[in-house]
């Protein structure tokens, strides 16, 4: 099986650079991100192998960013319910590059990485996971979000969190994509 894992298009906050977290669960895509969806869609359902499923986060955004690839493959939106964006608790308002400048805030004791007053990476990687391993074998586009993403993919492909996340390792733009690859339950990067 092959996954697609896609970031939404852009909206205004992504343009503003602010986190948003669970309250953006209505924001839209901008023009531009419906002229990167499409894009994207054109470019997907283009290739020699190609989705047969189309999954999306339950935010808007990501819904809109899938439906132009769902439209061009013939299939429906799958809403796959724990694909979201992160809880980014006490976050919420900062803009991005409080990561980058704080990432000492991140840490929660113990060891654990996280957003106080909202999810940690753990609860974040096992939400993500549990939908993304309990697809059926067939090749698959996903559209999620850009910071579960990081998180989400440098669980599934076994490596450390918090070194990914400080190399910047996985950061998305608007439409980007990986592709992986599962094989006897194990996921690897492609592409």
């Amino acid at each position: 099986m092959r996954l697609w894992i896609i970031r939404h298009g852009e909206t205004k906050g992504n343009q503003a650079g602010i986190l948003r977290g669970a309250s953006s669960a209505n924001d839209e895509i901008t023009d531009t991100g419906h002229e990167q969806a499409r894009a994207m869609a054109g470019r997907i359902s283009g290739g020699e192998r190609r989705p047969q499923a189309v999954y999306a986060s339950r935010y808007r955004r990501a819904q809109q960013t899938a439906q132009p690839l769902a439209e061009r493959l013939g299939v429906p939106v799958t809403v796959l319910p724990g694909v979201h964006e992160v809880d980014c608790g006490e976050w919420a308002g900062e803009p991005y590059s409080a990561l980058r400048q704080h990432p000492e805030r991140l840490e929660l004791g113990g060891g654990e990485l996280g957003f106080r007053g909202g999810e940690t990476f753990r609860e974040i990687a096992a939400r993500f996971s549990a939908d993304v391993n309990s697809l059926p074998d067939t090749d698959a586009a996903l559209v999620s979000h850009g910071g579960i993403i990081r998180i989400a993919l440098a669980d599934l492909l076994g490596l450390e969190v918090r070194e990914a996340w400080r190399n910047g390792d996985f950061m998305l733009k608007n439409t980007e994509w990986v592709v992986l690859e599962r094989q006897q339950g194990a996921w690897s990067l492609l592409e």
